[in-house]
């Protein structure tokens, strides 16, 4: 799936700050900060343990507040987050709505500048939290509480010298409300134009303060269920009306190879009913390859009708025909998301030194997300099978025929889609004290402790065993006497030494006997018929499919300590003092995943024994000893030129059990030259440790769909390498076909295996940020910046895809490392002979990503008042945000001489306009979101190819989203709203269901806010 969307970058600027207090306190909305340009002194930042005033940082803060939350109807944290631009990437519901990725459904994860999600770091009020996502530090931004937040800041660049490890791209901090008092509930329901995808929403928060005002205790609670959206909820991915970019029939290319391109024909044309050439529901059936005459070498549909060919497009496609619809294969839009959040705080001031505080939160997330069936691609089944139709038992047995077997392609629709079920549960508690030492020093010593489970039940999971040997049906009557009597049965329930029946073509679901039953006539096994769709009876069904669980517990502490202030009581320059923070920090992190009974038992034997192919434990730990430090230097001040200017730095050392010692550091200035203007600029050194999954993942099982390099459709995608390695791999194979003509004969899903790799080193980034703010005194309420972003990021971690090694094999001189990785298949006169059948992954420091780009931000709120003009016309606040991506490129291997950019994910020019108009009790807000068209065709292709489509095509279209809002202070205590958004309805292009724009389509909402004061004015016990 896609990452998505963008917008919403703030400056350094107070109005930011005042409004996100004004949003913690009890007034009634929409009513804005009372003081939108007054200053803001004191408030610690994500950018410092050093306290600032006015957010001046020498690297850009960008920050929203509740109030903009609110504005935007949104209920889930990154659905809105990903409007920023830096936050484009960010992994959200509709990203983890897809097969290879089912465990991962319902996940929400933050992405800085399309680096990873292992490479941003999520804080709450400065401090870690406990990730989401088993061995990784990714934290599930579902488990924020949305009515909890008081402001999210992000630190775009380098922050690993601040706050630690995982920071490359920088840090999201969310700030939650403190010292709230009163009551603040809040209902919202939605729904889409087009059906599924209804929300509901209900959040609420009660406070008080005690002795005085130096004990507040918060709780807030949160129900947030999103419903599920079905490809057959939308028109366009409803089967057989969905339309994608498919070879053009008409094209030479198609069938006679590059060199018969006639570049007057466009390679690829939009195209529906687009089918499979080897697979159908109910079986397609190969018997002899002399004698077939479709494409893809298949005789019989499963009931013993003739097979009928559609067009052939090429690869493994048809147009039309008996084959399965690809469009039937079209995992869920978005899958069911539903949560249960309770959050509590607590601060007690002793004294002006000493501040007990603690965090404490439960959050319950329920996730349902449903996949494709299972398949084959090449099920071996004997002639002597007691459904096999008459029709292909006699045609397997004339000459050329396979004689005492058949093979079978099959799209198991009938034993139901597979899914799963996802229950996680997040605990974390973060307590200690903190205070300030007279009016110069501040400390603080915390503790926090963090807890997920995560329970993944895979319903409708084949068992491969259960499966092969209920599919080796025979005639009880025929195998024991020579005479048939009708009642069928399992082959291994009549003789347990029987060897289990085997996909021909992969291998890769199966088994080489049996481990979840005992073989014998008390095994349980139910005969199933798979020759047409349908037959299979519910109790084979039954025995077949079985729920399958996985259960995985992540785990951190820390405690970390700091204390800051300045040298005013020894010493200060004649530009002021000079402020400090030092500290250090001690984390351990600790990650399992358990699998099943059934599937620990499979991974001890290294079957593949269920279809969900997640039956590895990965068991890992390590902790980390750091110490940091950071300084703020002023340098000049209230002189010609220099009204200010400042050098702050920051260094950090962390020693770590697994991969040892780093260092990271910050270095920074800025000046202003007169008051309204500020100039700064950062250069920074950032690290990242790997993670958990990234050391201690064992040799596990992984598929692939593998689009071999060499086939002619795509020999000529490569660079000068491709043809001359092709042309040596398949002679060694035994193929006489030139390359350039070759073609594999069918569709295959490759077994290989993957694992993690304990000698991995730390990954470090060089990043550079510069720019300027501009805060002009003669317009109050206008704020504008412009900031440039450098971001070179070296050994990075990765595991290179199975897709990726294969064409590097084959696009590098020989021999090269990656042609190690994989074999093909040399077996003379095997229907699969030269087909690509094994690979091998591991997880390396073995590539280097860079990204450049300008953030802009503009922010005017228009009040009459400034200008003297009294009428109550109201205020209009206006805000632009927009960033352009200059660079994003990831190069896999530094020894390849190919470069991948990071399109179509990442539009080039981002934006976003907000404009809200506060009238009296009334509010209304517009919101508009841009992203620029992004490559559907690499450019690279392009080049070469012209014709690959029409110009049409070349590119997706441009997100262009509008949402609307109107809100009605109703009276001090009520507000009610309701809102639009994606007005126009814009829809995904033709072949996508998330590019420009995901599947939610035009989207309603009504909602409404009850605001009550302190709880002592509400007389709540009638005394």
């Amino acid at each position: 799936m896609t990452l998505r969307r963008a917008l919403l970058t703030g400056t350094i600027i107070s109005a930011t700050a005042l409004a996100g207090v004004a949003a913690a306190q009890t007034q009634p909305e929409p009513q804005p900060a009372q003081d939108e340009t007054a200053t803001v002194s004191d408030i610690v930042v994500t950018g410092s343990r050093i306290r600032l005033q006015d957010y001046t940082q020498s690297n850009p803060v960008q920050s929203v507040t509740s109030e903009q939350i609110a504005y935007s109807g949104i209920t889930n944290l990154t659905d809105f987050i990903s409007d920023f631009p830096a936050l484009v990437g960010s992994f959200d519901s509709q990203d983890s709505a897809n097969t290879s990725g089912s465990a991962s459904a319902g996940l929400n994860l933050a992405d800085l500048r399309n680096l990873g999600t292992n490479r941003t770091l999520v804080l709450v009020n400065g401090r870690r939290h406990v990730a989401g996502s088993p061995g990784s530090a990714a934290v599930d931004i579902n488990t924020i509480p949305t009515a909890l937040v008081d402001r999210v800041e992000v630190l775009t660049g380098g922050a690993s010298a601040q706050y630690g490890a995982d920071g490359v791209s920088g840090v999201v901090n969310f700030i939650l409300k403190t010292d709230f008092e009163g009551v603040d509930l809040r209902a919202q329901s939605g729904w889409t134009e087009d059906g599924g995808g209804q929300k509901t929403y209900f959040g609420g928060l009660i406070g008080h303060n005690f002795l005085d005002g130096r004990l507040n205790a918060t709780l807030g609670y949160e129900y947030d269920d999103s419903r599920a959206i079905n490809a057959s909820d939308r028109r366009y991915t409803q089967s057989g009306r969905r339309a994608v970019l498919a070879n053009n029939p008409a094209d030479p290319r198609t069938f006679g190879g590059p060199s018969a391109n006639d570049p007057n024909i466009v390679d690829q044309i939009p195209t529906t009913n687009i089918r499979y050439i080897d697979t159908a529901r109910g079986g397609a059936v190969f018997t002899n390859f002399a004698t077939a005459t479709s494409t893809g070498g298949v005789s019989f549909n499963g009931d013993g009708t003739p097979w009928n060919d559609g067009i052939f497009i090429g690869g493994f496609s048809m147009i039309g025909g008996d084959g399965t619809l690809t469009d039937d294969f079209v995992d869920q839009l978005l899958p069911g998301l539903r949560r249960n959040a309770v959050n509590t705080t607590l601060n007690f001031e002793v004294s002006p030194a000493l501040n007990f505080f603690f965090e404490g939160k439960f959050v319950n997330t329920k996730t349902q997300f449903q996949a494709q069936p299972t398949f084959d691609y090449g099920i071996l089944i004997p002639i002597d099978n007691a459904f096999m139709p008459a029709s292909i038992r006699a045609d397997a047995q004339t000459p050329g025929g396979f004689g005492d077997f058949v093979l079978m392609g099959r799209d198991n629709f009938d034993l139901g889609f597979t899914g799963t079920r996802i229950n996680r549960d997040t605990y974390r508690a973060a307590t200690g004290i903190n205070g300030d030492f007279g009016s110069v020093f501040n400390y603080e010593l915390s503790y926090v402790y963090g807890r997920t489970e995560n329970d993944t039940t895979y319903y409708n999971n084949r068992l491969n065993d259960r499966w092969f040997a209920a599919i080796d049906a025979v005639d009880e009557g025929l195998f024991r006497t020579g005479v048939a009597n009708g009642n069928i049965v399992c082959r291994t329930n009549l003789d347990p030494s029987a060897d289990l029946l085997y996909d021909a073509f992969t291998g890769g679901n199966s088994p080489s006997r049996a481990f979840t039953f005992t073989p014998g006539a008390n095994s349980g096994c139910v005969a199933a018929n798979v020759f047409g769709d349908g037959n299979i009876s519910q109790d084979a069904i039954n025995w077949i499919n079985q729920d399958t669980q996985r259960r995985a517990i992540i785990e951190q502490e820390v405690v970390s300590g700091f204390v800051a202030g300045d040298s005013s009581p020894w010493f200060s320059l004649p530009a002021g003092p000079i402020g400090f923070a030092i500290g250090a920090e001690y984390r351990q992190e600790r990650s399992r995943s358990y699998t099943s009974d059934i599937e620990a038992l499979a991974a001890a034997e290294g079957e593949p024994i269920s279809w969900a192919g997640e039956g590895v434990d990965v068991i890992g730990a390590f902790h980390v000893k750091e110490a940091f430090a950071e300084v703020n230097v002023p340098l000049l001040r209230d002189l010609p030129f220099a009204h200010n200017l400042t050098l702050d730095g920051a260094y950090r050392i962390s020693d770590y059990s697994t991969s040892g010692q780093t260092e990271a550091w910050k270095a920074g200035l800025r000046w202003n030259p007169i008051q309204d203007l500020l100039f700064r600029g950062t250069v920074a050194r950032a690290v990242r440790a790997p993670n958990i999954s990234e050391l201690f993942l064992p040799t596990a099982e992984t598929f692939a769909l593998l689009a071999d390099p060499c086939d002619r459709a795509r020999i000529q995608s490569g660079n000068e390498f491709r043809l001359a390695n092709c042309q040596a791999a398949l002679t060694a194979a035994g193929i006489t076909t030139p390359a350039g003509e070759w073609t594999t004969s069918l569709s295959s899903s490759v077994r290989g295996e993957i694992s993690g790799n304990p000698d991995l080193n730390p990954e470090t980034a060089d990043t550079f940020t510069y720019g300027v703010v501009y805060s002009p005194s003669w317009l109050p309420g206008f704020n504008v910046s412009l900031d440039y972003y450098d971001i070179d990021l070296a050994d990075a971690i990765n595991a290179p895809s199975a897709q990726f090694i294969v064409d590097q094999c084959y696009d590098q001189p020989q021999p090269n490392q990656f042609c190690d990785l994989i074999t093909r298949n040399s077996v003379a006169g095997s229907p699969t002979q030269g087909s690509l059948n094994s690979f091998r992954q591991t997880i390396l420091n073995v590539s280097n990503y860079q990204t450049r780009g300008y953030d802009f931000t503009m922010r005017y709120l228009l009040d009459p008042a400034n200008f003297g003009y009294q009428d109550d016309i109201g205020r209009l606040q206006l805000s632009l945000a927009a960033t352009k991506l200059d660079r994003l490129t990831f190069i896999d291997d530094p020894e390849s001489p190919n470069e991948r950019s990071g399109y179509p994910e990442a539009p080039e020019w981002v934006a976003a306009f907000n404009a809200t108009w506060m009238i009296k009790d009334f509010a209304f807000n517009y919101r508009y979101v841009y992203q620029d068209e992004t490559y559907r065709v690499a450019p690279e292709t392009v080049a070469v190819r012209p014709d690959i489509v029409t110009p049409n095509f070349y590119e997706y279209s441009a997100l262009t989203r509008h949402d609307i809002q109107a809100r009605w202070n109703v009276s001090d205590q009520v507000t009610v709203y309701g809102g639009i958004n994606n007005l126009l309805g814009q829809e995904p292009d033709l072949g996508s269901e998330s590019l420009p724009i995901g599947a939610e389509g035009r989207y309603f909402y009504v909602g409404a806010t009850m605001r009550l004061g302190a709880l002592s004015s509400l007389n709540p016990f009638g005394r």
